[in-house]
Order: structure tokens, then sequence, then C-alpha cells
């Protein structure tokens, strides 16, 4: 559907590097990144804002490097909705089609149409600034979409929105690619989002892409402290490999108990990740399976209260601390209430804990960083 080979493009002092990357058809891959990484930039790039200084871009198996966007037939939606403020509903979505010449009757049944697909029948004679964020936000949608694009672009659509008006949002996009098929870019922040809505997760740092894959591949194995951090990845534990290519983590206990065999690397010292909901278990029982290590006892230091969970911070004596989190409901199945200072036992599941090169799970000043 797109390809980019090795597409390169300086503007200014920032310098998208050699990226290559794809989308399938019906395909919904999500971009993401911190600020400033170039995900806009890449985005634009594909639309045809901006045109490379070296490498290639493809679409439909048409060399498209150096097309005018207007040729493209790609879909853009950015989060600012840019609609036309003089035009009503019905002129904004229309407006495409207008420039194509199409008919009157045509315009009006295509507009209808994807109106009511997008349950904006009822405000079409609306001007855009009597509209809500998410109001406006599909009618974006619907500008886009009526003109049957090859992909549809979206940079961060629904970052200005109010979380229940994201969250419907969310789901009316799951349902627009669900039942049009269309293959979907979306640059976002926000990890729910995601992980709610991609097929597939690219992660940009510095003009590059660094990792992809599906969003639970990429959680469970991310290629170094950068990636873990930004899928909101907390505890990093030193650790080192032993005879037999175990792992051994250390500060949690007398012994430093094995963790799970580890892939021969030239380093002896290791950093591991341990995921929350994947990895700690708090009071485990007799019954646990051979998945999890021996008991830690550990001591609660932290309680945060969030919408929908709880965020526990947990420290052993030998001082490394953990950071985990329970839904309401998981808070309730507990044997016991949660008070700081009481002491509990801890299990940690190998699934859920994957370890990196000591190199590579520094923080900026090479040290490790411990939660």
């Amino acid at each position: 559907m797109l390809r980019l080979e090795r597409v390169r493009l300086q503007l200014g002092n920032f310098t998208l590097f050699d990226v290559s990357m794809r989308v399938d058809q019906g395909e919904y891959l999500v971009l993401v990144g911190p600020t400033g990484t170039g995900k806009t930039v890449l985005l634009e790039t594909i639309a045809g804002l901006h045109h490379p200084e070296s490498g290639r871009i493809f679409l439909k198996g048409m060399d498209v490097t150096h097309m005018p966007a207007e040729k493209r037939h790609l879909g853009v939606v950015y989060q600012e909705y840019a609609l036309f403020p003089h035009l009503t509903v019905f002129d904004n979505i229309a407006f495409g089609l207008k420039l194509k010449k199409k008919g009157a009757r045509e315009i009006a049944g295509t507009v209808s149409k994807m109106a009511r697909f997008l349950d904006i029948q009822t405000i079409l004679t609306r001007k855009p600034k009597l509209l809500s964020g998410g109001e406006r936000q599909r009618v974006a949608l619907a500008r886009a979409l009526v003109l049957d694009p090859h992909m549809l672009l979206l940079d961060e659509p629904l970052s200005a929105l109010d979380r229940l008006t994201r969250d419907r949002l969310r789901g009316e996009l799951k349902r627009i690619h669900r039942e049009l098929g269309v293959s979907i870019i979306h640059i976002t922040h926000d990890l729910s989002e995601a992980f709610f809505l991609a097929d597939r997760i690219m992660v940009m740092k510095n003009g590059a892409i660094i990792q992809e894959g599906t969003p639970e591949a990429i959680l469970k194995q991310p290629k170094d402290r950068f990636v873990a951090e930004l899928l909101g990845i907390e505890n990093f534990i030193p650790a080192r490999l032993g005879a037999g290519e175990q792992l051994f983590l250390q500060g949690l206990g007398p012994g430093d108990p094995p963790v799970f065999s580890a892939s021969p690397k030239e380093t002896e010292k290791a950093i591991c990740l341990i995921i929350p909901n994947w990895a700690i278990q708090l009071f485990p029982n007799k019954n646990h399976n051979g998945n999890y290590l021996a008991m830690f006892p550990m001591t609660i230091t932290g309680l945060e209260r969030a919408q929908g969970h709880m965020k526990i911070h947990l420290k052993h004596t030998e001082g490394e601390q953990l950071i985990t989190t329970l839904s309401w409901r998981e808070m309730d199945e507990l044997p016991t209430n949660l008070e700081l200072g009481h002491k509990i036992p801890v299990g940690l599941n190998r699934k859920g804990m994957h370890w990196i090169p000591a190199d590579q799970g520094l923080t900026e000043n090479g040290t490790i960083n411990h939660v």
C-alpha cells in the first residue's frame, strides 16, 4: 500500500534520517515518540507537503516521491481541524468534491451518506464556530473520507478534546477503520489511544524509526530504556548474567534469585525491565503457576489513587523498589487492605520481564536510575 525507502529530509536543524517503512492495505499504524522527534514531518512528507532530498515513496505501487500533494489522493486530519469558518458543515464536507467538479446531485448524496455514517446529519447547516470539539473533528473526518482517499493521515486528531469526547471518538475511529477498511497512519502521544487503535506501532526518536511491532510485542520486548520509558515502564532492576546464561536480579534478597535463561551476550551486566501488570503479583498464593519466582517480602511505601486504578510503590529491604498498578476490582479481591508501611509478599512473573544490556539501560549521565 505505502512504502518508504531510505527517505531523508533536512528542515532547518532537523533531519529525517533514512526512514524506511511500510503500511499494508487496511492497516492501522500508530506513530509514537516525544515532541520534536519528527512524527509530523514524516506524515507531511508522506502527504506531499515536503519532498525528500533522497529516498523514494511508493503509494499503491506508484512512485510518488515528487508528486504534488493534491495528486496523491490522501486524506489528512489535524488536531486543529482546519475547517473553513465561513462555510457551513455541508459546504466544508463538500469542498473537495466541488474541486473535483462533481455534480450537485452527486455531491448532495455523497455528503448526506457520509454525514449519516458519522452521525452529523443534524448539523449540516451550522457554521464551525457553533460546533463542539467532537463535532468539529467528525466534520474534519467526513471532509477527508468523503473523497474516498487511498489512506487517512491523522496528526493527533483527539488531543484537543476532553476525555469523554476523546474516548467516544476513539471508538468512532475504530469503527471507521473496521467498516471502511481504509489504511490509517495516526500520530499520538496517548499510549492508551495507541494500544486501543493500532495494528502496529512505530516508535520514533530524533528523526528515525527505532522500533516497530504489534503493541503487545513492543511492550513485552522494548529494545532499550528509551522505548521502555515511553511505554510507561518504570521498573528497572540491575541484574547480572551467570553460568548457564541465567539472569540474576540484584537487590531483591539473599541469593540473587535467577529470573530466566538469557540469550548469549558479550556483557555480564544487564538491566531487567519489569512490566507492572504482567510481572508483579501481590500476595501470590501456593497455587500460582511455575512462571512466578519465589515470593519477595516488600514494604508499601506509596499509594496513589487515580481514575480506575491504584498505583502502588513497593520497596525491598535490600533497597530496590518496584511500582505496579491494580484496578479497583483487583484491589477488592486482595486478601487484606493495603496501607503504607505494611509488608506484603510479592511475586514476579517471568513472562512480564525483559532484559537489556546495562549500557542500554543507563540515564543520560551514564548511571543506572533506580526507580
